[in-house]
């Protein structure tokens, strides 16, 4: 009797320790599956967590796109295979020209360029960019801007793919009437060897000089394509130098802009940044974007868009004038060689607007003819300048102090002219026949006094040390002398009709 009443106590313990335990695990399951429980917020948790990583996996896809990577540099999925796939990098956002507005892309996107139908590769960074219906475009996803239509533009580069070139007409003349042809081969990444079958290069080495009593019958390599090293192409502003403070309105020839405290853009419609010494703005280009190794447009590079420009593959023909006298960015006159404010349309993609660009279209180049004249990372050396690494002054008379830390700098930075044993324009030039891709003794005929002996009679005045600097495009009011083949000296100082540019080089 006593086992049975305490085998009867037991089981009663054992059944209410059940019923407890069973509360419990209801109630736990109850809270865990409440809509405020653990479970759903750990869930919730897991959701948010994977989410954020599918997303920043997504950011690192769109940037390498299912293509092979470069050194730092990101190439793109190869569109077109007659040149080199842009090289990118985070920040620079693929836009196409699409129904009347830029449109974000990828680099899979078959419709981003086509150089064969002077279609440009074109990107924006992230400076102001603004795009439908995206709330920050610096942490969104390019799965999530793709398609989406840009409101308000980033700073805007044009890629220049690796290429080497003829000359088949006119070469080393200059004057009225007189335009040259010009041929490019287009090169397989870093290398001399061209993408399409049969054509023959002639592979000099970049920087040294040739002298051609007529153009060689092979394609020269263009010694643009080399900075630090051999490169792929270049990423060139699609229209001069601004910094965020210029507006439509402003004439920033006549503020202090002279400084490297404001910052850089390439922006369409608003004035060009002026009134800087050549020292200053190749100290703003290279602070712009280190990592993309920006710098001042040197003069080789300034040819390489030009002569690509003459190509079929560009224009073909005379980029018409900006002739704003206001010196606004992407502007032309109604025009090729319109005078001052005569018919001046803003809009660079107007049908006028594109006469302006490098290929005709809005996917191109503009300002390389008027506007401003643009300094170039270029300048006359002679025995007064001393090379980077001394003390002291740069020259006895001081023609060089506007732009000393120009000529201290390194040499992948900057270009150089000799000086002849008589220095003048004319001796100068002469003395500078062996230098080639710099849209400078090619196509001109001789830098005198008529000033206009380049190819469609464009300004052509050699550097002296009395300006000893490279200015290049003409200004606004210069006409028929504005033009992509117009070249000046300069003294570098800060000047209202002077500007400049900078290029972006992604290794």
């Amino acid at each position: 009797m006593n086992l049975k009443k305490q085998e009867g106590i037991t089981l009663t313990i054992l059944v209410v320790t059940i019923v407890v335990i069973l509360l419990i695990v209801g109630a736990s399951i109850g809270t865990i599956l409440s809509r405020q429980g653990l479970l759903k917020s750990a869930q919730e948790a897991q959701q948010v967590q994977q989410n954020q990583a599918q997303k920043e996996e997504q950011k690192t896809n769109d940037l390498i796109d299912s293509v092979g990577s470069s050194g730092s540099g990101i190439s793109a999925i190869n569109l077109d295979e007659s040149v080199n796939s842009p090289k990118l990098k985070e920040g620079m956002i693929p836009v196409k020209w699409q129904d009347g507005s830029w449109v974000v892309t990828d680099s899979s996107d078959e419709n981003w360029y086509n150089y064969r139908e002077k279609q440009w590769a074109n990107v924006m960074l992230t400076d102001g960019l603004t795009v439908e219906g995206i709330m920050d475009v610096t942490t969104a996803t390019m799965q999530e801007m793709k398609g989406k239509r840009v409101t308000n533009v980033g700073s805007m580069f044009v890629w220049i793919p690796r290429y080497a070139y003829k000359i088949t007409q006119n070469y080393h003349k200059g004057g009225d009437s007189i335009t040259g042809n010009i041929e490019v081969c287009f090169l397989k990444d870093a290398t001399n060897n061209p993408i399409k079958e049969g054509q023959i290069v002639v592979e000099y080495n970049a920087g040294t000089t040739k002298n051609y009593t007529t153009f060689p019958d092979g394609y020269v390599v263009h010694p643009a394509f080399q900075y630090e090293q051999s490169i792929t192409g270049l990423w060139v502003a699609k229209f001069e130098a601004s910094h965020t403070g210029c507006t439509a309105s402003e004439n920033t020839g006549s503020t202090d802009t002279n400084v490297t405290t404001k910052t850089l853009q390439v922006k369409p419609g608003v004035t060009s940044w002026r009134n800087i010494q050549i020292g200053t703005s190749y100290s703003v280009c290279l602070n712009y974007q280190p990592t993309l190794n920006s710098h001042l447009m040197k003069n080789t590079e300034w040819g390489a868009v030009a002569y690509l420009s003459q190509s079929t593959c560009g224009k073909g023909s005379k980029i018409w004038v900006n002739n704003s006298g206001s010196y606004i960015t992407g502007a032309t006159g109604n025009t090729a060689v319109a005078s001052q404010n005569t018919g001046v349309d803003t809009n660079y993609t107007s049908q006028q607007g594109v006469q302006a660009s490098s290929n005709g279209n809005v996917t191109g180049i503009y300002d390389m003819a008027g506007g401003a004249w643009e300094y170039t990372a270029s300048y006359l050396k002679n025995g007064y300048v001393k090379e980077p690494g001394t003390d002291g002054a740069i020259s006895n008379n001081n023609k060089y102090t506007y732009g000393d830390v120009l000529i201290k700098g390194a040499n992948k930075a900057k270009f150089n002219y000799a000086v002849a044993s008589t220095d003048d324009a004319t001796n100068n030039y002469g003395a500078n026949k062996e230098k080639y891709g710099d849209a400078i003794y090619e196509v001109s005929s001789n830098s005198i006094s008529n000033w206009d002996d380049s190819w469609n009679a464009e300004f052509s005045q050699f550097p002296s040390t009395e300006t000893p600097f490279m200015i290049r495009g003409g200004a606004y009011d210069n006409a028929s002398l504005a033009g992509t083949y117009a070249f000046k000296g300069s003294s570098g100082e800060a000047a209202t009709n002077c500007g400049f540019r900078p290029v972006l080089v992604v290794l």
